[in-house]
């Protein structure tokens, strides 16, 4: 298993990576196979999953890099904001 990080390749496979459980499975039933498919699919769409919630949207788009609400990928790839 690979520790989700922004570095992995997009056709890696979502069962290649140790999500929780219930992200993976409801990332699964909703037919999203690789985490290029993740990372484009938008906030909205992850939210409309079973069992699928603000924290975890939160923590896919943390783990992957993308803070982004909108499914798309942003420039500066993994860079935290500055402040605060």
């Amino acid at each position: 298993m690979l520790d989700p990080t922004p570095e992995l390749p997009d056709d890696t496979l979502i069962s290649d990576v140790e999500f929780p459980s219930r992200i993976r499975n409801a990332l699964v039933a909703a037919g999203l196979q690789t985490v290029d498919e993740v990372r484009e699919t938008s906030d909205e769409a992850l939210l409309s999953f079973p069992d699928f919630g603000k924290g975890s949207v939160a923590h896919l788009r943390e783990t992957l890099g993308l803070p982004s609400t909108d499914g798309v990928r942003p420039v500066g790839l993994g860079l935290k904001a500055k402040g605060k």
